[in-house]
């Protein structure tokens, strides 16, 4: 979208996708890089974090995370309590674009199916 005198009722369907993916992407390379540009960010050696961080990545509730979890829609480690996360894991939902994780269990569950 680079025309930005138009208004935006007059959009069609395919400039309003575009245009909320262009803005996506570039909200969420900003979370990435106030992630990677903090101490003890994505270069830390520890990859585990907790519901709280998580939180303050996604900017969801805690709620919502916890329904998430539930209908296996964000990467999980554990659901034991409390709930472990991988930054690293979260950090690429995010990029791509907060894909369904039960989609891709089924992906991989048929993947290897066909294998064997």
């Amino acid at each position: 979208m680079s025309d930005l005198s138009k208004p935006i009722y007059s959009l069609t369907v395919g400039e309003y996708i575009e245009l909320n993916k262009e803005a996506f992407a570039r909200e969420a390379e900003k979370i990435i890089n106030s992630i990677q540009n903090k101490p003890g960010g994505s270069n830390s050696s520890n990859d585990i974090i907790f519901i709280d961080e998580v939180k303050e990545l996604t900017g969801y509730k805690k709620s919502t995370i916890y329904s998430k979890v539930c209908r296996f829609e964000i990467p999980i480690i554990s659901k034991r309590r409390p709930l472990t996360f991988s930054r690293k894991d979260i950090i690429n939902w995010l990029k791509e674009g907060k894909p369904s994780t039960i989609d891709q269990e089924a992906n991989n569950y048929l993947q290897n199916q066909n294998d064997n």
